[in-house]
């Protein structure tokens, strides 16, 4: 995640190497080589799991985890691997309707439950990458986790690329929506968890959202935020759980497991969040509160563009549309949150567009764009655990970033999402257009590009 330019191309390179070397062996199927030269097994495994309060008052399980390269490592602190297959042991069986495969790639069924072959199990995982296979599973042959998060960034290799033009590209470059086994059809709270500035800032992005930035491929519409959630896998109080990965290699596959986590017998949950209000014309958020219990929060601002379901969207003046979000991303630690710079758009464009810039742009009347706006708070410390951080640097280069919260476990609550924009003269009203706004928050919006951008 935000990772710098310089190593990102030293891991593709090397990374193109491992597959070269791979392509030539004596098994020409045979999955890619992990690209870090240090032993599999020193590479550092995290994790931790708690309550998430869904916006429907409901709770699913939050899943945390960082896999990174040890110190002495091609790249500290970096991710672990560009491919790798997760297992996430639970202390109860699987139940619940079986999702449909395909989400992310054809073995996958992370979007919408667990794979028929999961249910009744005690375990959730992937997909082996090797030729010729079949086995659905929750996580597919895409899914795999990285330095921040379980994400389907897996790159292809030369047994399951659909061409030789594909290998060491990843399967998907948008994280994981939140949250996964998501039974809501056409769920209106759910989002894809993309870190923007002011709170996420890619190198060499001037500041600006990398939407429509010519430093970043397109279709890269911010950082990943690494929030892995399970809406239908309910906590369990004192339960034990568990996760490995296995990292594939010419030589067999290599294991590393993380320590088992035990939830706290009382586990905490985090208060109900609720989305602050907002006025374009005067930049400034309304009332804002942490939830009981939290310690931080997130709050994720999307600009859609004016009338995103429009057959033919007007013009937003920072270029913004359903097709292309721009994503923005505030965090706080207290009940007060920073200001939303106003010129923050792609290449400096204004950051939320209202009826009088839009109409300037278009050429007619035309409304502001539409902002969905949610909180998203944590009782541990999800901010200083990623890349960017509090401090501009956050975990960049450190194998084991604190990941616990005080109470011993990883909790958070979301809000409702919530939709307003300028409908003339400044005045601010509820969208009028149903959520989610379609395909913003579609797991197949973005383009594939590069691997380790997302996933560092």
């Amino acid at each position: 995640m935000g990772l710098a330019i310089n190593s990102m191309k030293r891991l593709i390179l090397t990374g193109a190497i491992a597959i070269a070397l791979t392509a030539c062996s004596a098994n020409p199927n045979s999955p890619i080589a992990p690209t870090n030269p240090a032993v599999i097994q020193n590479n550092v495994l995290q994790f931790a799991v708690g309550t998430a309060r869904l916006p429907n008052g409901t709770f699913g399980l939050n899943v945390v985890t960082t896999f990174r390269q040890p110190t002495g490592g091609f790249a500290p602190g970096d991710s672990g691997a560009l491919v790798d297959t997760p297992t996430l042991t639970l202390p109860a069986a699987v139940a619940g309707t079986a999702g449909v495969a395909s989400s992310y790639d054809a073995l996958s069924t992370a979007l919408t439950g667990p794979a028929t072959g999961e249910i009744g199990t005690t375990s959730i995982g992937g997909s082996s990458q090797a030729a010729g296979t079949t086995t659905v599973t929750t996580f597919g042959q895409s899914g795999g986790a990285f330095g921040l998060g379980l994400e389907p960034f897996n790159a292809y290799g030369p047994a399951n690329a659909p061409s030789v033009t594909k290998i060491g590209t990843p399967f998907q470059v948008a994280p994981y929506p939140v949250p996964l086994y998501d039974t809501v059809a056409n769920d209106p709270n759910q989002f894809v968890p993309w870190g923007g500035p002011p709170a996420f800032v890619l190198p060499n992005s001037s500041g600006n959202s990398v939407v429509g930035n010519s430093n970043y491929p397109t279709g890269t519409a911010g950082i990943s935020e690494g929030l892995d959630v399970f809406a239908s896998i309910a906590p369990v109080a004192n339960g034990s759980y568990g996760l490995s990965v296995s990292v594939p290699a010419n030589t067999g596959a290599t294991s590393v497991a993380a320590p088992p986590f035990t939830l706290p017998a009382a586990p905490t949950q985090v208060g109900v969040a609720t989305p602050p209000s907002y006025s374009v014309t005067t930049n400034t958020f309304g009332a804002f509160a942490l939830p009981t219990n939290a310690i931080e929060a997130y709050v994720e601002v999307v600009d859609y563009g004016p009338n995103p379901t429009a057959s033919t969207q007007p013009a937003s003046c920072n270029g913004s549309s359903k097709a292309s979000p721009v994503y923005y991303t505030l965090w706080t630690n207290s009940g007060t949150l920073p200001t939303l710079p106003a010129a923050q758009g792609p290449n400096g464009s204004p950051t939320l567009c209202s009826a009088a810039q839009n109409t300037a742009a278009d050429g007619a009347a035309t409304p502001g764009d539409d902002i969905v706006i949610q909180q998203i708070s944590f009782d541990y410390p999800a901010y200083e655990m990623s890349y960017t951080g509090v401090n501009g640097t956050g975990s960049a280069g450190i194998p084991n970033p604190p990941y616990l919260g005080a109470n011993k476990s990883d909790d958070l609550a979301i809000s409702p999402a919530s939709c307003t924009y300028d409908s003339g003269g400044g005045v601010m009203a509820s969208c009028s257009a149903s959520l989610p706004l379609s395909v913003g928050r579609s797991p197949f919006a973005f383009a594939p590009r590069p691997p380790t951008i997302g996933n560092r």
